[in-house]
C-alpha cells in the first residue's frame, strides 16, 4: 500500500511539473523586467574606463597603427606583386593574376624605384609595369612602404 501511494505521488507531481512547464513561455519571448533608473542598472563597470583597456591590448595583439609607432618598420611588411594599373598621388592600383586588384596608400616616406633608381612620384612609373610592393595595415588602410617597378617592354624611361 505505501508503495502505491509513494508511486502515486509522484506521477502526479511529474505530470503537474511537465503542465507548468508547458505553460511558461520560451525565454526568448519572456518578458524581462528592465530597471527604471540606472542606479538600478549599476554593473559596476563604466564602458567609457573599458574602450581604452580595450584600445591598448588590440594594438599589443596586433601591432602598431600609425606612422609613428612603426607602420613604416620593414622587418613586419607584407609582400605582393602584380602590374601597375593606376597611379594617383596619394595611391596605386596594382592588379594581380586571379586575385583582385590592390589598392595602396601611398604616403611620404614611400620608397618608389623604378629599375633599381629612386623616383619622387608615382606618375613617373609607367603603367603597365611590374610592380613588387611591400606594405603594412593601418587600421583600415593598405599602406605601401616600398614600391619597385620593372618598366614594361617596349616603354620609354620618363
Amino acid at each position: 500500500m505505501k508503495k502505491l501511494i509513494a508511486t502515486l505521488a509522484l506521477c502526479v507531481g511529474t505530470a503537474a511539473f511537465a503542465q507548468e512547464a508547458q505553460q511558461q513561455k520560451p525565454p526568448s519571448e519572456q518578458q524581462i523586467p528592465g530597471p527604471e533608473t540606472k542606479e538600478e542598472m549599476d554593473t559596476g563597470i563604466d564602458a567609457t574606463e573599458v574602450g581604452p583597456g580595450i584600445g591598448g591590448a588590440a594594438k599589443d595583439v596586433v601591432g602598431a597603427d600609425t606612422e609613428d609607432q612603426g607602420t613604416f618598420k620593414m622587418e613586419h611588411a607584407m609582400k605582393l606583386q602584380g602590374t601597375l594599373k593606376d597611379a594617383t598621388a596619394d595611391g596605386v592600383s596594382i592588379a594581380r593574376k586571379g586575385l583582385p586588384d590592390a589598392e595602396l596608400d601611398v604616403r611620404d616616406k614611400t620608397v618608389l624605384k623604378l629599375d633599381g633608381k629612386k623616383v619622387e612620384k608615382t606618375d613617373q612609373i609607367p603603367e603597365g609595369a611590374s610592380v613588387r610592393a611591400r606594405f603594412q595595415i593601418e587600421g583600415d588602410e593598405i599602406v605601401a612602404l616600398e614600391l619597385s617597378a620593372t618598366s614594361p617592354k617596349g616603354t620609354k624611361k620618363q
